[in-house]
């Protein structure tokens, strides 16, 4: 049961109940108390009706199950108080100090949070419809379970914030880095398959090849393989889109939706026939357009056959193999690949602000830096997007889906992508997929195994002569008129050297 005389100590006034804290060391016990009610009843609202607690020290007060809802002042101190089941509806406690209180199951909705302080606050199961929680510093805050439609987290600081569980539908977390929360499950960011980066193994033909995949295979059976070749060894795992010029600058990023449409228009008829922006974005990359897709394959021996292929053979190649969860290998016509093909499709503004970059990230980032202030046209632009191939398609984005990476099995449109056994890694948020760099971002993030193996340079010959066996070859590989005409051109050559 609440205090009757802490009740009654805070109706005489904000004033003598801080003088009556400062005398006496009680703990406020306010528990089930409708403390708007008991002020209205009092006559004690302000002029404006409101309930003036601005500056009150209610820190490590028990509040739980009591109503503050309704019109009231700011500024109050609830430090460490607990607000267990509280109803705190449409109210005021806009730069209240909240640090270390509890509002596990408190109800927020439509209340007033802008610059609040509630870091390490525990609001495990809260409600924040339509909550402002504009600029507040939520750094360390548990939200497990939370719910958060319509609430606006623009500009908070999410440092540390526990958001697994959560509820993010609809919510704006415009400028606000959501990626520096726990977004995801402890448990996800390190699957049994996950190991550490292996770069011990080198590959010197295609027998030591087959047996490191035998060996991926037999530990990691819940994993689907997928591999890259590269060259040379120093190159980066960037998608061509997010590679930068020689000045260093990654000037194309910014471009990218423009350089499709772009395309797009130069020719329709190519296009006529694609159902889905992902089929636009591969359609573009089958014909050399700079995009966010990175390729793998299925095919080990395709990866190696890149590795191997390479001008002067100067430099050791590398096979990237990848152990990936199958929850992140996605269908062409999944509902995540959809909306990171269309997210890619915004204008660079929209992108920035769907993704949580502040104006001083997006500074620092962009050479031409282009803004967008309000989150939710940035998102209803998405949306339209989307439903030009899905008009059904629902306003339910978990904006967790920009954050992750995903293996995509595209439609098998082309013959190259057949002749490679073809996928792509794609993700809204992630310019890098190398696993230390997406897990460096943030460490709880869903993530493959990646295994790295070295061709070296001087078994790369070899290697193209045993794959040409097989009948792995440029021109297998890569089936158009151009490649066969090429074919033939280094078959009658080799001829000619023959005689």
């Amino acid at each position: 049961m609440p205090s009757h005389e802490h009740l009654q100590w805070l109706l005489e006034g904000v004033d003598s109940w801080n003088a009556t804290r400062a005398r006496q060391k009680f703990v406020p016990d306010l528990a089930g108390v409708n403390v708007y009610e008991e002020f209205r009843k009092s006559g004690l609202l302000d002029s404006s009706g409101c309930l003036s607690l601005s500056g009150i020290n209610l820190n490590n007060a028990d509040l739980s199950g009591a109503t503050l809802c309704g019109p009231s002042a700011s500024g109050a101190d609830f430090r460490r108080a607990t607000f267990f089941r509280a109803n705190l509806q449409n109210a005021n406690l806009a730069y209240s100090r909240c640090e270390g209180a509890i509002f596990t199951g408190a109800r927020f909705d439509g209340a007033n949070l802008m610059n609040a302080k509630l870091c390490n606050a525990d609001m495990v199961s809260a409600r924040f419809g339509g909550t402002n929680l504009f600029e507040a510093d939520l750094t360390n805050v548990g939200f497990g379970r939370a719910y958060f439609k319509d609430a606006k987290l623009a500009c908070a600081n999410l440092s540390g914030a526990d958001l697994t569980g959560a509820n993010l539908v609809c919510a704006d977390l415009g400028w606000s880095r959501p990626w520096q929360a726990k977004l995801f499950p402890q448990a996800q960011s390190m699957p049994e398959y996950g190991t550490a980066i292996d770069y011990t193994a080198r590959i010197s033909c295609i027998s030591s090849l087959l047996s490191e995949c035998q060996t991926l295979r037999t530990k990691h059976t819940n994993a689907v393989l997928y591999f890259r070749g590269e060259g040379a060894r120093n190159w980066d795992l960037r998608p061509s889109v997010m590679r930068c010029a020689e000045d260093g600058q990654f000037r194309l990023r910014a471009q990218e939706s423009e350089m499709l449409l772009d395309l797009m228009a130069k020719r329709p008829k190519e296009f006529q026939h694609t159902q889905s922006a992902l089929d636009q974005w591969v359609l573009a990359q089958h014909h050399g357009l700079k995009t966010r897709l990175l390729d793998i394959t299925r095919n080990p021996l395709v990866a190696l056959y890149w590795a191997s292929q390479d001008g002067n053979n100067a430099q050791s190649g590398r096979v990237h193999a990848f152990t990936v969860p199958r929850e992140l290998v996605k269908p062409f016509n999944s509902d995540s690949v959809t909306v990171i093909a269309n997210f890619a499709k915004l204008p660079r503004a929209d992108q920035n602000e769907l993704l949580g970059w502040t104006g001083e990230d997006i500074k620092e980032r962009e050479p031409y830096p282009q803004f967008q202030y309000v989150y939710e046209h940035a998102m209803s632009r998405l949306y339209q997007q989307i439903r030009r191939e899905k008009p059904a398609f629902e306003e339910r984005i978990d904006p967790r889906v920009f954050y992750r990476v995903f293996a995509v099995k595209p439609r098998q449109s082309f013959e190259r992508i057949r002749a490679q056994s073809g996928a792509f890694f794609v993700s809204a948020f992630h310019e890098r997929f190398e696993r230390n760099e997406i897990l460096a971002v943030n460490s709880r993030t869903p993530i493959y195994g990646h295994h790295i193996w070295e061709v070296p340079s001087q078994n790369k010959d070899d290697i193209l002569s045993e794959l040409n066996l097989l009948n792995i070859t440029r021109e297998t590989l890569m089936p158009s008129l151009d490649e066969a005409a090429s074919a033939v051109n280094e078959g009658a050559e080799r001829l000619l050297i023959q005689k």
